[in-house]
């Protein structure tokens, strides 16, 4: 009994203690994405036909950036350049992936890419992905395979605004890497902008990343009754129904916003605000004065509405009319949370 004693106190003193999670001394991070919008469907962006009154004043509290731009024009590579602030052609990122084709679990963001979050969880922070993923179906693509320790979403590109009636893998909601059966009542904007507080509500001392990607305005064009009835002028009834998705989205944003400043966290978090591609043609979005839209190369499908916003770091009310990149939210991020990239960037640290 002696002899087992003395082996096992001395198992227990070599045995290395798993460490606890670091704390982080940065600040919170919220990576807002939006998809398909036009560039002038946006208050902040010049529009006098939508109302977007909570996205317009977290523009007015931060910095615009009139040239933002995004390193692809559809959805998938746009996201591959964003979430790991390089450009997705050096890993051979250049297409849509499409959630139809057999092999879509078996494509995706390669596994030697590094990503935001990745980045961020070792250095002390809680991460989570909410939305839209599109990085890829199969498990090591997956977002709790790439740092972030919640998720909240769908695997594919697009969906439906309402309820499936049945699980519906790559489409449905999943959380974790498990799929949810999902409530009659559910609007997926909605949705979204109620896991975020949620996530904000939290209690800890350790900061949060959260990658927030809407559906919206994505199609298939579905719009609350009561968000219609808003808009009773515009027409044609797509672009109505654009008007209501994008109201809904606004609504999200305020919710979250209303949250970060209830649990007195607004000050010490920094938000970007970006769209994923230029203005698609399908949902009718209008890119103003920029030529092309979705899928072209041409500004309007580039070039996209860009605002960064944390209090007393970003003056309020900054117009910043150089070119700044999707790239740079990395870069930024990774220099505001105080942590050094282990990677060559392509982005750069946009607060000086």
């Amino acid at each position: 009994m002696l002899h087992t004693c003395i082996i096992l106190i001395s198992f227990l003193l070599t045995t290395p203690v798993p460490e606890a999670p670091r704390r982080a001394d940065g600040p919170n991070i919220i990576v807002i994405v939006t998809d398909d919008a036009g560039y002038s469907d946006f208050g902040f962006t010049g529009s006098r036909e939508f109302k977007t009154p909570n996205i317009d004043a977290l523009a007015r509290s931060g910095a615009v950036c009139t040239q933002g731009y995004v390193t692809a024009s559809v959805c998938s590579p746009s996201r591959a350049g964003l979430i790991t602030g390089r450009y997705q052609q050096r890993f051979g990122y250049e297409m849509n992936l499409l959630a139809g084709r057999p092999d879509y679990s078996e494509l995706g963001l390669p596994v030697e890419e590094q990503t935001l979050a990745e980045d961020l969880q070792p250095a002390g922070y809680r991460t989570a992905a909410l939305g839209k993923w599109h990085l890829g179906g199969g498990r090591p693509q997956h977002p709790m395979s790439r740092g972030f320790d919640y998720f909240h979403g769908y695997l594919a590109g697009s969906r439906s605004y309402w309820a499936y009636p049945e699980s519906r893998k790559l489409y449905g909601t999943m959380r974790g890497h498990e799929m949810i059966k999902e409530s009659e009542d559910l609007y997926v904007t909605e949705d979204l902008a109620r896991e975020a507080t949620k996530i904000i509500l939290q209690k800890s001392m350790r900061p949060f990343f959260m990658y927030l990607c809407f559906t919206a305005v994505h199609t298939p064009m579905h719009a609350r009754e009561e968000d219609l009835a808003r808009f009773p002028d515009i027409k044609p009834l797509k672009r109505r129904k654009l008007a209501a998705m994008t109201w809904a989205l606004d609504e999200a944003v305020g919710r979250i916003i209303a949250t970060l400043d209830q649990t007195r966290k607004r000050d010490n978090t920094l938000i970007f605000f970006i769209n994923d591609n230029g203005g698609a043609t399908n949902n009718d979005s209008d890119n103003g004065v920029y030529r092309g839209m979705k899928g072209s190369k041409w500004e309007g499908g580039l070039r996209v509405p860009f605002l960064v916003s944390w209090p007393g770091h970003v003056p309020a009310g900054t117009v910043y009319d150089r070119p700044v990149s999707a790239l740079d939210i990395t870069a930024t991020s990774l220099a505001a949370a105080g942590v050094k990239a282990e990677r060559e960037l392509d982005g750069v640290d946009l607060l000086p």
